[in-house]
């Protein structure tokens, strides 16, 4: 139970790309994008959105999808994660993280951030209702699942287990598929989300990733990030991608993990933004996302934690077609109210 928080504002950048050969495989399973529909008053696939407001609007589909986002030749683009913290631990953590109080906080929060593309940690079916019930929501996202909690039934079957990850898009999916690592060494219960959009005019993919957690399994993480990759660069349907990210709660607890981005062509772009020579980008901001030192809630939940790490990265693959318009950031690293300052948003 890791709390993550990043963000990375970018642009165009001319250049060259290069693809690493990978086998096919079978671990990516297509699943459907879902937006709001106004006439159904819910939640839809998107082939099921299309008709009825086309029909009440006069709209086409690219029309359509536009209204409910962003340009896709926009010259900017905000991407963030964060492991929102789930809501279905044990009642004495629940005690402990407030999650009524920090879903609410969230929604207020995902105005401000006002993302292009937003990959979220930790998702429930219960915590993306909570979500997916402000009208900022509706109004500007696609989304990578919808469900109901009461039920256990949901449209991808992404979050049925303890939780998953979960995207939100301004931009709309080209293709939407679910990743599961397959090999004995790497497997886990949380599928990827893997996002086809196009950024800035340029073909992306992004990867909503949580990796298995714990200090000892750093070896199951470096064969997870490379599995991953492998199969998202040996799949057809992506051959023209010229920006990949993998995101989200990656896990990397120790300094010498970052050699895992390394082996697999990425860069790390905290690193790229905050530890470089040149400046603006040389500050060493260490960049802590999980910091007992300043997040309260941290040893409620944990008791005895005192660490401070950067488990929580973007991933972006060498030579894409994108470079940073500004600095990472942190966010969502303060509490949720003053009047509850031992809450934070994770």
């Amino acid at each position: 139970v890791l709390p993550t928080s990043c963000v990375w504002l970018f642009g165009l950048v001319e250049s060259s790309i290069g693809r690493m050969e990978g086998t096919q495989t079978t671990m990516l399973r297509d699943i459907v994008p879902i937006v709001f529909c106004s006439t159904a008053n819910d939640w839809v696939r998107v082939p099921d959105a299309v008709t009825p407001m086309v029909q009440s609007k006069g709209q086409s589909d690219e029309n359509l999808q536009m209204e409910h986002g962003l340009s896709q030749e926009d010259d900017f683009a905000r991407i963030a994660t964060l492991n929102i913290l789930a809501d279905c631990f044990p009642w004495i953590v629940e005690l402990a993280t407030c999650s009524k109080l920090r879903f609410e906080w969230l929604k207020q929060e995902l105005r401000r951030l006002d993302a292009t593309v937003l990959c979220l940690n930790e998702a429930t079916l219960s915590a993306i209702e909570h979500i997916m019930s402000d009208p900022f929501v509706r109004e500007n996202y696609f989304v990578s699942e919808w469900g109901d909690s009461s039920k256990k039934q949901s449209i991808n079957d992404t979050l049925l287990r303890q939780h998953g990850c979960f995207i939100l898009s301004k931009v709309p999916f080209e293709s939407l598929s679910a990743f599961s690592w397959g090999k004995a060494h790497t497997k886990s219960s949380r599928e990827v989300i893997v996002a086809q959009v196009s950024l800035c005019g340029v073909p992306t993919v992004l990867c909503a990733t949580h990796t298995t957690a714990y200090q000892h399994h750093h070896m199951t993480r470096d064969s997870q990030i490379a599995e991953l990759k492998e199969a998202v660069e040996g799949d057809a349907k992506y051959e023209g991608v010229k920006a990949l990210f993998i995101l989200g709660d990656l896990n990397l607890h120790c300094p010498s993990e970052d050699g895992i981005i390394l082996r697999n062509g990425m860069l790390d772009l905290w690193a790229e933004t905050h530890f470089s020579r040149t400046p603006p980008f040389n500050d060493l901001d260490p960049g802590f996302t999980f910091d007992s030192q300043t997040n309260r809630m941290i040893p409620r939940y944990i008791p005895g934690e005192t660490r401070s790490m950067r488990l929580d990265r973007i991933l972006m693959r060498e030579h894409s077609l994108l470079r940073p318009r500004s600095k990472c950031v942190i966010w969502a690293n303060t509490a949720v109210d003053p009047k509850h300052p031992e809450v934070f948003p994770s």
